[in-house]
């Protein structure tokens, strides 16, 4: 079976890419190893500049239309227990929180309605130059393939391509019942050992997302016990690493989208914006026939953005540096009330979606 365009992975970065590729007219294939819909370690969260892309994809109320949170502030609580709460826009275009088992399905509905051609729970074995997909149900050909399969990109592995792990952190996340006054709303709590996010999902529930590194993860989980009286043997969903070498997004007749180019922070909660709009972008260029400048649109997604994803990382690792941001803070709040809109406020980068959308819809 040949195609114009063959997608590995079908998170938020492979669907939207599907989905618009498909809709261009371009005969399309998603492979997905999992069968959806399935729960994914994320915090759930959707920033503002998603929604410019969900519209262009015509999903934007079918999102709004499962379980969500609208959430209305987020709140710091530092090492030693400052807090600080900062507003967030309480709109339904502004930051909302929802699954990824139903986001994630959404696109995925989104990419066959377009007229992709969707193969669930199938694994990629090996991959050709040319290209020949030989995968655990059949074997496919295109012309144009794109690696969107996460941050351990079996694409990239298979083609030599993934740089070598590293010791790092690790992630963990489940969702649990929310707390009768959580209320819609994001609590970062930092400690000296990592930091737990807990973000409303809608349904009653809260997304709980824990992060350090392996050695420290027993007391995080200690910590999550009594602060949510959750079971002790409560399961979590895990990943790792929690962050990678960023690899070059374009190769000849090659394209890497979402996690599988470029890992974030996690703490910033920009990765599904960043998986829609690489995955949009990739659509751009293969619709337009020019994939030579990729690399260089694909760097404007993140450009004078990744000074805060440092800076956040920063945060994390040292407690000291965390504790230096707050008293900061609470003397210049609207420091980190800058440095919060920043990480959800809409991006150079969806702009630069908008004017293109036209060309994209072609």
């Amino acid at each position: 079976m040949s195609f114009d365009v063959a997608i590995v992975g079908a998170g938020p970065a492979g669907s939207t890419c599907a989905a618009f590729c498909a809709q261009a007219g371009l005969r399309t294939l998603l492979i997905e190893k999992s069968i959806f819909p399935r729960e994914k370690v994320c915090g759930d969260c959707l920033n503002p500049g998603c929604w410019p892309i969900l519209e262009r994809l015509d999903i934007a109320e079918r999102v709004l239309a499962e379980p969500h949170s609208v959430l209305a502030d987020v709140e710091f609580i530092s090492p030693r227990g400052r807090s600080l709460r900062i507003p967030l826009d309480p709109s339904r275009r502004g930051e909302v929180a929802i699954k990824r088992s139903l986001l994630d399905a959404l696109l995925l509905r989104r990419a066959r309605e377009a007229g992709a051609v969707i193969h669930e729970g199938v694994t990629l074995t090996s991959v050709e130059c040319g290209w020949r997909l030989r995968t655990s149900a059949d074997t496919f050909e295109a012309r144009i393939l794109v690696g969107a399969d996460g941050r351990n990109s079996t694409v990239a592995r298979l083609l030599g391509l993934l740089p070598a792990p590293t010791r790092d952190r690790v992630g963990l996340q489940t969702h649990l019942p929310a707390p009768l006054d959580f209320g819609e709303r994001v609590a970062m709590y930092f400690f000296p050992v990592g930091y737990c996010g807990v973000a409303s999902v809608g349904d009653a529930q809260v997304n709980v997302c824990l992060v350090s590194r392996p050695q420290h993860l027993d007391d995080l989980k200690a910590w999550t016990t009594g602060h949510f009286d959750v079971a002790p043997n409560h399961p979590w969903r895990t990943i790792t690493p929690l962050a990678r070498t960023a690899l070059s997004p374009a190769h000849p007749h090659l394209l890497f989208a979402g996690d599988s180019a470029r890992v974030v922070e996690p703490f910033t909660g920009e990765g599904i914006y960043y998986a829609l709009a690489s995955g949009e972008l990739a659509a751009h260029h293969i619709i337009s026939g020019d994939l030579s400048c990729y690399a260089a649109a694909h760097a404007g997604l993140y450009r004078d953005r990744l000074w805060v994803n440092d800076l956040a990382k920063a945060a994390v690792l040292h407690p000291w540096f965390a504790n230096a941001v707050f008293e900061v803070a609470q003397l210049f709040p609207q420091a980190l009330r800058f440095l919060t809109s920043k990480v959800i406020g809409a991006t150079a980068a969806s702009k630069l979606r908008s004017a293109r959308a036209g060309e994209v819809r072609k």
